[in-house]
C-alpha cells in the first residue's frame, strides 16, 4: 500500500498541472470528482479510527457533490485555498487546545511527553506554530487571489510551483535555524 500512498501523493502535488491541462478536455465537475477520489483514497490510507473514516467519506461526498453540481473551474481553483485554510486551522487549534503540532513533533523526537519538554522548547514550538499559521493564511490569500482574479496560467504557476518553493524555503529556513542556532544556544 505504500506505493499507492506515494502515487496518490504525487497526483495531489501535480493537481494544479492536472487542472491546467485537463480543463481543456474534461468538464470541471469530472476533474473535481477525480480529485476528491484521490484525496479520499489517500486520507483513508492514513485514517486509523472508524469515526475518522466515516467523517472523511461524508465530507468527501459533500465536496464531490458540490464540485459535480457546480461544474465550476473557479471551485477547482479554490481547492488549494481550502487546503491552506484547513492547515492553518489544524495548527491554530493547537494554540487553543495544546499541544501544538510542532510541540507534539518535538516530544516524539525526544521520546518524552510534551509536558516534559524544556520551557525554551515549548516557547520555540509555540513561535513556530504561529509562524506556520500566518504562512498558511497568507498562502491561502494569495491562492484565492490567483483563483478568483488571475489567469489559469498564473494560478497554475503559483499553486503548482511557487507555493511549493515558498513552503520548502520556509521549512528549510526554520529547520536550519533550529539546527544551527536554537539547539546550540539551548544545549539541546
Amino acid at each position: 500500500m505504500r506505493w499507492a500512498n506515494l502515487l496518490a501523493g504525487a497526483l495531489l502535488v501535480l493537481y494544479p498541472l492536472m487542472v491546467y491541462l485537463g480543463i481543456q478536455w474534461v468538464e470541471p465537475g469530472v476533474l473535481g470528482l477525480a480529485l476528491v477520489a484521490v484525496y479520499l483514497f489517500r486520507a483513508l490510507l492514513k485514517a486509523d479510527k472508524f469515526w475518522q473514516r466515516g467523517a472523511l467519506v461524508v465530507c468527501s461526498a459533500g465536496v464531490a457533490a458540490l464540485l459535480w453540481y457546480a461544474n465550476s473551474e473557479v471551485l477547482l481553483r479554490l481547492l488549494p485555498t481550502g487546503i491552506n485554510l484547513a492547515l492553518a486551522a489544524v495548527f491554530a487549534a493547537g494554540l487553543i487546545w495544546p499541544p501544538t503540532v510542532p510541540t507534539r513533533m518535538a516530544a516524539l523526537h525526544r521520546g518524552v511527553s510534551y509536558q516534559e519538554l524544556p520551557p525554551a522548547v515549548l516557547r520555540y514550538t509555540l513561535w513556530v506554530t504561529r509562524l506556520w499559521v500566518g504562512f498558511f493564511l497568507l498562502n491561502a490569500s494569495v491562492s484565492a487571489f490567483t483563483a478568483l482574479v488571475a489567469s489559469r496560467e498564473v494560478w497554475a504557476l503559483y499553486n503548482g510551483l511557487l507555493a511549493y518553493v515558498v513552503v520548502g524555503t520556509l521549512f528549510a529556513a526554520e529547520y536550519g535555524y533550529r539546527r544551527l542556532v536554537f539547539y546550540k544556544k539551548h544545549g539541546l
